[in-house]
């Protein structure tokens, strides 16, 4: 039986969804890396629930740290399997490539063709540290693909508004709020393909309110249960402390330990006041910070936007092993090949669309997030896929414009083009272009 031009590209996806797999497998399996830090809270917390103490992290607080990761990935598991580091890990792989087809359908969304489909997947999949983080227990494993379906959600919203879709977006959107903070900076993507989308406003108001509605009634749970365990509606208690932390006359951008910052001598005396009065004594005093030297918090906020995207050139601590550098090497070549591709195809008028443009949106308001607060480089890596994804549209048009001009063999000209077929991608100017090749 002949395969049809779809049923190859489905057994590419196949193929590089099992590589991906296969990759993330194999690296927790060798890596031997113990929980600490906010690794071991999250542990910490779904072991706590599991035992019956409530969801409480390695340190005594009650809402701390964000509650998603740990309650629908880690205690599931941990049920099932017990503390097993390896089950857990494993799980992380497979949202990793969940994350990998996300890629795949965002970038059929946003108009690429056959091609600029699966080398997005591809890229994803073969992103070396998107490997090592299933082997450590971060809530970046979750948010990943939450925050890839808000985007493939919003890319639907433009093309039609559908109540599946709008609570679609506000399921994801709560589960979001659950699992990091910093994903609800897409709620600006939302909005704007709200605005975007081919319907009357009234339908676009009813989509918005289906969609807070629906995030509301996951996120509310948890915050009722807060005013209950430290007497205020919030979702974590972090939000004062990390404000502080980026906001003060210490910061420098980066994470600083909270000893190092003009609290630090009376930091454990406001702990005892309460996770929740600690957090607004500490957003109070960024706040009063920032309006008091508003030159020196906009100059933080622009070091913060740059120190976000500096290629990944800063050593591991201690003296790394051989295979460290090797893999370090290998995450600075990635990081600049997807970020000078994707930077790229901003110059390429074929690919200012509005949906090339919501993506960008996406990686601007999450940047936009973390100019307020601090930078660690790990927070970077949800976002990453997104860049994946423009990248594989830039290479996939650079690769039909002048690609099959370079193929000499007829033959071999009229097998890529009976593999691209009518999987074009769908960006007007270049399609029509490209119709002279085929």
């Amino acid at each position: 039986m002949k395969l049809t031009a779809d049923s190859i590209e489905k057994r590419w996806l196949a193929g590089i969804i099992l590589v991906g797999l296969a990759a993330r497998v194999v690296t927790v399996v060798i890596l031997d890396i113990q929980p600490d830090s906010d690794y071991l809270s999250y542990q910490t917390m779904a072991l706590n629930l599991l035992e019956g103490k409530g969801i409480i992290d390695s340190m005594g607080n009650h809402a701390m740290y964000n509650v998603g990761y740990p309650l629908f990935i880690l205690a599931p598991v941990f049920a099932l399997f017990g503390a097993d580091l390896l089950a857990a890990q494993l799980v992380n792989a497979v949202l990793g490539i969940a994350s990998t087809a996300m890629c795949y359908a965002i970038a059929n969304e946003a108009g690429a063709g056959r091609i600029g489909r699966l080398l997005a997947a591809a890229l994803w999949a073969l992103y070396l540290p998107s490997w090592l983080y299933a082997e450590y227990l971060a809530k970046e494993n979750l948010m990943t693909p939450l925050m890839l379906g808000v985007t493939w959600c919003a890319l639907r919203l433009t093309k039609g508004i559908s109540v599946k879709n709008a609570a679609g977006c506000g399921t994801l959107l709560g589960l979001l709020a659950l699992t990091g903070n910093a994903g609800l900076a897409l709620v600006t993507v939302v909005m704007a393909a709200l605005l975007l989308a081919p319907a009357r406003k009234g339908l676009k108001f009813a989509a918005l309110l289906i969609t807070f509605i629906t995030s509301g009634v996951i996120a509310t749970p948890w915050m009722i249960r807060n005013i209950y365990a430290i007497g205020a509606p919030v979702l974590n208690t972090n939000g004062g402390f990390n404000l502080y932390l980026g906001n003060n006359p210490a910061a420098t951008g980066y994470f600083v330990s909270i000893a190092d910052t003009p609290r630090g001598p009376t930091w454990n005396t406001l702990r005892g006041e309460g996770e929740a009065r600690a957090s607004e004594t500490l957003q109070r005093e960024a706040v009063d910070w920032i309006l008091e030297h508003p030159r020196r918090f906009v100059e933080l906020a622009l070091r913060k936007a740059v120190l976000f995207w500096t290629p990944p050139l800063h050593e591991g601590k201690g003296q790394g092993s051989t295979m460290e550098t090797v893999a370090r090497r290998i995450w600075l070549l990635q990081f600049g090949v997807l970020t000078i591709a994707a930077i790229g195809g901003a110059f390429l008028s074929g690919l200012r669309t509005r949906h090339i443009g919501l993506v960008w949106l996406a990686i601007a308001a999450y940047t936009g997030v973390h100019m307020i607060f601090y930078v660690i480089f790990r927070y970077r890596e949800p976002i990453m896929p997104l860049l994946a994804v423009l990248a594989a549209a830039n290479l996939e048009v650079l690769w039909l414009r002048w690609g099959y001009e370079r193929v000499h063999s007829r033959s071999t000209r009229n097998a890529l083009a009976a593999f691209v077929g009518k999987g074009l991608p769908t960006y007007a100017s270049i399609r029509c272009r490209l119709r002279t090749y085929r």
